[in-house]
């Protein structure tokens, strides 16, 4: 399973992209908010998520991310990771199964999102070790 995705975009389009991250996980279902460079995305519960564990609904099970900036001279990657995931809201393997679709779903909608703003050079997925 991918443990964080990263996004090189062209380096003078990094604030409007950080923007469009931003955007496209509210077009998900997530709260977004930034903090000195880096958006923190959250959606549905944690405690219905603990209670119930598989038994919640998808659209209530808690998913967080945070997406950070990395500028190194002329290139930057804004990396996407999961947070908060741990094994007391998992719900075993139907939350697992669930946490991937949604990690496939916000990835997908970040991608499409700086593709349509012409910001993006490259993803790469690692953990699977995926280049798009």
């Amino acid at each position: 399973m991918d443990t964080a995705t990263e996004f090189a975009v062209h380096t003078g389009d990094r604030c409007t992209a950080m923007e469009v991250a931003g955007a496209a996980l509210r077009s998900t279902g997530h709260h977004v908010e930034s903090t000195g460079g880096t958006l923190t995305a959250t959606a549905g519960s944690r405690l219905l998520t603990i209670l119930l564990g598989a038994l919640a609904h998808p659209s209530r099970e808690y998913r967080r991310y945070e997406l950070s900036m990395t500028v190194d001279g002329a290139s930057t990657t804004i990396t996407l990771r999961r947070a908060g995931h741990v094994t007391a809201v998992s719900g075993g393997s139907i939350g697992a199964n669930r946490r991937r679709a949604d990690w496939q779903e916000v990835t997908a909608a970040i991608e499409s999102a700086f593709r349509t703003a012409g910001v993006l050079a490259v993803r790469t997925d690692t953990g699977s070790h995926r280049t798009r």
